[in-house]
């Protein structure tokens, strides 16, 4: 039985379905959902040359991952359950951002990780990696991956 579903959110065609997917279960196990997305303080710092703060960064990052939160949220507004939206931060890309979803499962005492995956392959796959496939290799959790369907 699934207590507390994390459930990755970024702005990729697969995250409503992944949602989807884990709104079924957490209705079913009477779970509570964490809906995590995770924003590169790197990114954020190329967008805004000038702001060397890292305060400032933080801000802005956590401005961003809300907006990306937001539709997830309404997504979920029919869950009868808790829903605990967040927020983490990362300085790179693939594995960083991977390890910091496996970090928050464990602060949460995850039981599930349901994440949606862009469906990648061959040298796009080599160039870019794979968070979903980085999870799934270094979770002790089950990890549910959806598939886009674009």
């Amino acid at each position: 039985m699934y207590q507390r579903i994390l459930v990755a959110i970024d702005n990729s065609h697969s995250t409503p379905r992944a949602l989807d997917e884990a709104l079924k279960l957490a209705g079913i196990h009477q779970a509570e959902l964490h809906l995590v997305t995770v924003i590169n303080l790197l990114e954020v710092a190329v967008d805004e040359p000038r702001s060397h703060d890292t305060s400032r960064l933080t801000t802005q990052a956590d401005a961003q991952g809300e907006a990306i939160l937001a539709p997830a949220l309404a997504q979920a507004a029919s869950h009868t359950g808790p829903v605990h939206p967040a927020v983490r931060h990362c300085w790179e890309g693939g594995k960083d951002i991977a390890h910091a979803l496996l970090v928050h499962a464990k602060e949460i005492d995850a039981d599930l990780i349901v994440m949606g995956t862009h469906g990648r392959h061959g040298l796009r796959h080599a160039l870019l990696g794979s968070v979903a496939e980085y999870v799934m290799r270094e979770s002790h959790l089950p990890v549910l991956v959806v598939r886009s369907a674009h």
